[in-house]
């Protein structure tokens, strides 16, 4: 069975998880695990918004030409 956070829906569960990472990483680690996680997820989304951009631009470029 693979583990995927889609099945963590109820409060109980996700007091699980939140106990678990308190154990493993710390209580001291915490925020700074949180805050490079939220980093890493902006900068993603930033990568991701830039190529969907790219993309458009050359949709568009490629479109421009045809006509």
């Amino acid at each position: 069975m693979i583990f995927s956070l889609a099945y963590l829906g109820s409060p109980a569960q996700w007091m699980v998880l939140i106990l678990a990472c308190l154990v493993i990483f710390g209580a001291k680690r915490l925020p700074e695990l949180a805050r490079t996680l939220g980093k890493a997820v902006g900068e993603f989304g930033k990568a991701r918004r830039e190529f969907e951009s790219a993309l458009k631009e050359a949709a568009e470029e490629k479109k421009e030409n045809r006509e």
